[in-house]
């Protein structure tokens, strides 16, 4: 039995062959859609990443809006050691930008949004349940 995400990925690429005028075959489409769903069932879970405290820190201070200055200040480290974290936090979530660290952290749950009261929720909770 195949993977509902390779019959939806069979179904894509037939489409986009035939949308495309490409001389695919039913067997090279069912290969390709194969391998397309192997390699995205073997992506990285949000699990992967694995930051230290310091540079949850370093994410926190980009999702605050926070200056290198004030991370430093809040969470007690040299103004260059936060730069540095900045860096290292880039790479091990694999973009460029603090933006675009923030948002990845929040969707694989790294980071949370605050509840209406302010508090975060705890890892499990929904935002209604936190008090």
């Amino acid at each position: 039995m195949t993977h509902p995400l390779q019959s939806a990925i069979r179904a894509r690429l037939l489409d986009e062959a035939e949308t495309q005028d490409l001389p695919l075959t039913v067997a090279q489409v069912d290969r390709l859609a194969e391998t397309a769903t192997s390699a995205a069932l073997s992506a990285p879970s949000p699990n992967t990443f694995q930051l230290t405290d310091e540079q949850i820190g370093v994410l926190v201070g980009l999702a605050l809006g926070e200056s290198v200055q004030e991370t430093g200040r809040r969470i007690r480290l040299s103004f260059h050691t936060v730069r540095t974290r900045r860096l290292s936090v880039y790479r091990a979530l694999g973009v460029r930008t603090g933006p675009a660290a923030v948002a990845l952290a929040m969707t694989h749950g790294l980071l949370r949004i605050p509840t209406p009261s302010g508090r975060l929720p705890m890892p499990g909770q929904s935002h209604g349940d936190a008090a």
